[in-house]
This record gives C-alpha cells, structure tokens and sequence, in this order.
C-alpha cells in the first residue's frame, strides 16, 4: 500500500508532550497543510492522553504516533467521522505482522489470542491473572481550522500507543499492560521500524472506513471485526467514565452496530452503547 512517509510529512521529536497535542496545535496554526496528511512521533511523551482523560504515558522504545488524516474527497482522505473508525484502526494494529506472529504461536500453545477490546484497546484475556492486558491504545480527536473566520472541521488526528520493548506500570487498576517484548521474548525490533507498517494500517482502516458507507462492505467489515473482538459473545459490564462501581448496563455482546456502537443483549432487548467502559462478567 502507498503511504506518505516523506521527509516532508513525517516529523520525530525525541521527546514531547502530546504527538496528538503537538499536531492538532500545528494543523490548527498552519504549519502544515490541512488539507495533506501528516505524521508526528517522539520516542518519549510525558502528558499523553487516552480515553475518558486517562493518561498514555510509557517507556523508551515503545510507539507515540499521531497521524493527521483530512477529510475531504482524495484517496486516502477519510470520507466523514464515524465511530467505526477507532474500531477499524485496531482492526488494523492487531492484523500487524508482528502480533499475527505472536498470534500463531499463541494459537499452537492455546493461549489466548490478542484481539480487539471495544472501542480503543489492542490486547488480550489473560485467564491466569483473570485481567485484560492492553498492548496498544487509540485516540482519534477531530481538528478544527478556522478558514474564512468560521472554524471548519477539516481532519482527524489518529493516535497510536503501541508498546514494543517496555511494559509500562499502570496505577489505577483498571486493567494491566503487557508490551510486544513480555509476549515474544526473542524480539528484537525497534519502535521506530513500526512507524511505517502502522500508518499503513491506519490509512487501510481509511479505505474501510469509506467503503462502509456501502451496506454490503458495512456487514463484512462488521463480520471480520468480530472475528477477533474480544467482547463478542461475552457477558460484559458498561461503567461511565471512571466510576467503576456502579454499572451503567450489562447484557451479552452480540457485536457492533452500524455506526461502531457495542451491542448488548438483555433478555430479548439489544442495547447500543456508544461511550463507556467494558468488561468481561467476572474479569478484574
């Protein structure tokens, strides 16, 4: 697949903030081009964002990658916003040579595989620690540009965390982490030779995200995505935000809907979840 990685659209900082921060801020003011894709990453971020506030904050040599994405009528622009696009990217991240790697050798040992957990996690189950292990995390923020004084909405910034070669600690229990290196202890591979096998990935969940909008790509996608969701089939409590006390809704995750919403079953009632936070029944 072509990507963009030229010396004009890719920069690197050893360290920083936020890459989403730093190339929302950059888009935003005019140091690129809105309507050109772009790609930031930084061997070290010290105020990373993640879902519902969270912090991404990890190790040297893992991957802080934003991509800046336009949406506009290009080949590799994106089409519109929809919430399948969190979804398609880990669909993308856990197809990566390197996971279906450890994925074969998972499989030939029945180990639990790594898969996608609704909406923005990268990892996998392990049923020895009864705890989700999260590999890779994803934060898509759309961004704004004002253009004839009024602030037009012109691109989305897809963020990346993947953890390669160091597992970061996690504090507040939510779940835990593991990284490329725990689950293949021979890997030698650094962070920054995975920049171009992964904005490849995201540009690909581009493409599927824009063939959804045909009923028949929609169902496949769908169908293809639930072959490796970690929910499917399972009993699964929502909580809001950080409250992980009292639980918002539960039911069996029969899949997603049209729009990337998690769909649970509760008796003979389907119930669409489109924020929150998932568990397995019984996980810790």
């Amino acid at each position: 697949m072509p990507h963009f990685l030229t010396p004009t659209t890719h920069t690197h900082a050893q360290c920083t903030g936020s890459t989403n921060t730093d190339l929302i801020r950059a888009i935003a003011d005019g140091i690129h081009q809105h309507h050109l894709p772009h790609l930031y990453t930084t061997d070290h971020q010290t105020a990373g964002r993640g879902q519902h506030g969270r912090s991404w904050i990890s190790g040297a040599n893992n991957v802080f990658l934003s991509l800046y994405i336009p949406i506009g009528h290009k080949e590799f622009d994106l089409s519109q916003l929809s919430g399948l696009l969190s979804l398609a990217v880990g669909h993308q991240i856990a197809h990566l040579e390197i996971i279906q790697t450890i994925n074969q050798t998972y499989a030939n040992n029945q180990l639990p595989p790594i898969g996608v957990k609704w909406a923005n996690d990268v990892g996998f189950y392990d049923n020895q620690q009864n705890t989700f292990k999260k590999l890779a995390g994803i934060l898509i923020e759309p961004v704004f540009k004002k253009i004839n004084d009024k602030n037009t909405l012109v691109g989305v910034v897809v963020g990346v965390g993947l953890n390669v070669n160091h597992t970061p600690m996690i504090q507040d229990g939510l779940y835990q982490a593991t990284c490329l290196k725990d689950l293949k202890p021979d890997l030698n591979l650094s962070a920054h030779e995975l920049y171009i096998p992964m904005s490849n990935a995201i540009f690909k969940s581009i493409q599927i995200c824009n063939a959804c909008q045909d009923k028949n790509e929609l169902n496949i996608f769908i169908n293809e995505f639930n072959k490796i969701h970690l929910l499917h089939n399972k009993s699964v409590h929502i909580f809001i935000q950080n409250n992980m006390t009292d639980i918002h809704a539960n039911g069996i995750c029969v899949g997603i809907g049209n729009h990337g919403e998690l769909l649970l079953k509760n008796n003979d009632e389907i119930i669409p979840i489109y924020a929150g936070m998932a568990k397995i029944e019984g996980n810790f």
